[in-house]
């Protein structure tokens, strides 16, 4: 499994997990004890949550594209916000999240908002 050697590999590692609908990759770029809001908007901090957010996400998405819209690194941590289109752009929206590195060198997602741009 390829590991984020950049924090914008994130998305392009996330879109390519989601099209592959291979949870295990999607998994594998959260840290264990990562926060992700659920589509729902519920506060998902646990293994077993995260996973079933990301099943039924991959279960309902065709296909999704998307691209790094703005990073902010510093030191060890990095504000990401990512811009994405699924289903033929018929759902579109804006993430948030900060990354963090990992000992390795790799990045992967601390804190994941995929709803960050809705209102």
């Amino acid at each position: 499994m390829p590991n984020a050697q950049r924090p914008e590999d994130l998305h392009l590692l996330f879109v390519d997990g989601v099209n592959r609908k291979d949870l295990d990759a999607l998994l594998a770029l959260y840290e264990p004890g990562s926060v992700t809001i659920g589509l729902d908007g519920a506060r998902l901090s646990d293994h077993a949550s995260l996973r079933a957010m990301l099943a039924g996400f991959v279960g309902a998405v065709d296909r999704i594209d998307g691209e790094t819209r703005k990073l902010i690194v510093h030191g060890d941590h990095a504000l990401m916000s990512a811009r994405f289109r699924a289903n033929g752009g018929e759902v579109t929206g804006v993430s948030g999240e900060v990354a963090r590195r990992q000992p390795d060198g790799s990045w992967r997602f601390l804190i994941d908002d995929p709803t960050f741009g809705v209102a």
